[in-house]
C-alpha cells in the first residue's frame, strides 16, 4: 500500500508499507519504500493508492494524457497503477530510497529536507537514494 501526503504545493511525498508479517511484529520494525515527487505539476491518485505500480509513461500514453489535460512539458509522468492511466504525478523528478523504520511506519519521509531530524535518525538501506535525471523528450 501506498500513502501520498502533500508537502508543499511543488512536492509530494509517499511511503510504501510492508506486509505486515510476523518478523515486523516481532523486530518491531520494518522496510519502508520513500517517494518524494519533486516540482510537482499535477496529481491525480485517491489518497490510499493501495498496490502500487510505478512507472514512466510511454509515448502514447503520454500523447493520450496531453490530449486529456494539455501540455505537460518537460516533466516525467509516473504512472501509479497498472494498466491505467487514471492515476499519476507529473513531476520533475523524482527520489526514492528504502529504510528500516520502527512500527507503525509513522516516521516523517526521511526524503523531505523540511523533516531534518528523521534524516539524522533514518539513513537509507545501503545508503542509496536513487534519482531519476532530467526528463528529456525521446
Amino acid at each position: 500500500m501506498c500513502r501520498t501526503t502533500v508537502q508543499c504545493a511543488r512536492d509530494v511525498a509517499g511511503r510504501g508499507f510492508p506486509a505486515f508479517d510476523d518478523s515486523v511484529a516481532e523486530s518491531g520494525e520494518g522496510t519502508v519504500l520513500d517517494l518524494r515527487f519533486v516540482g510537482l505539476q499535477r496529481i491525480s491518485c485517491w489518497k490510499d493508492i493501495g498496490k502500487f505500480h510505478l512507472r514512466t509513461a510511454s509515448p502514447a500514453e503520454r500523447a493520450t494524457l496531453e490530449s486529456r489535460i494539455g501540455p505537460i512539458g518537460m516533466k516525467w509522468v509516473f504512472l501509479v497503477e497498472g494498466d491505467s492511466l487514471e492515476s499519476y504525478f507529473i513531476a520533475g523528478r523524482l527520489l526514492w530510497a528504502e529504510f528500516v523504520l520502527p512500527s507503525p511506519f509513522t516516521a516523517p519521509n526521511p526524503l523531505d529536507p523540511l523533516n531534518k531530524q528523521e534524516a539524522r535518525l533514518y539513513q537509507p538501506v545501503g545508503d542509496v537514494v536513487h534519482s531519476t535525471a532530467a526528463y528529456r523528450s525521446p
